[in-house]
């Protein structure tokens, strides 16, 4: 953390950060997890994609309210695993208590079902659930 510190402070927080060597050392050195969700963001360019697209998460969210579809039956088989009462059965990070309440469960049920909506020649494919719950242990 002190390293990434003196890095932050030097080059700032701005998108240009990951254009000098040095970024790329203290990657392969190691990324510690409160710096993962704002360093991930600016290096796979979801930060751009998120200004670019300002408020489609909500509007594809209200646009699809109540709507049915066979990626939402498939996204309910998944999280229907989950027992809030035993939790011998979870699929998506188990060990993250985030995951072990139904508010948790319900974000990442819009979270998928949203993006099945955004992205209906995919819909949902067994394991998103794994890789939005890991993103969402990082990201706002």
């Amino acid at each position: 953390m002190r390293l990434w510190g003196e890095y932050l402070r030097e080059n700032g927080h701005a998108l240009t950060l990951i254009e000098f060597p040095t970024f790329h050392k203290l990657i392969r050195v190691g990324l510690p997890n409160r710096l993962r969700g704002e360093i991930w963001e600016f290096s796979s360019g979801a930060l751009y994609l998120r200004w670019a697209n300002r408020g489609l998460y909500q509007n594809l969210l209200e646009q699809n309210k109540g709507a049915e579809s066979p990626a939402l039956e498939e996204i309910e088989k998944d999280l229907n695993r989950y027992n809030l009462k035993e939790f011998t059965n979870q699929r998506s990070l188990p060990e993250y208590p985030a995951y072990q309440t139904e508010e948790g469960i319900d974000t990442l049920r819009r979270v998928l079902g949203t993006y099945s909506w955004k992205n209906p020649e995919l819909g949902y494919c067994q394991a998103m659930n794994i890789v939005v719950a890991a993103l969402l242990m990082y990201t706002p």
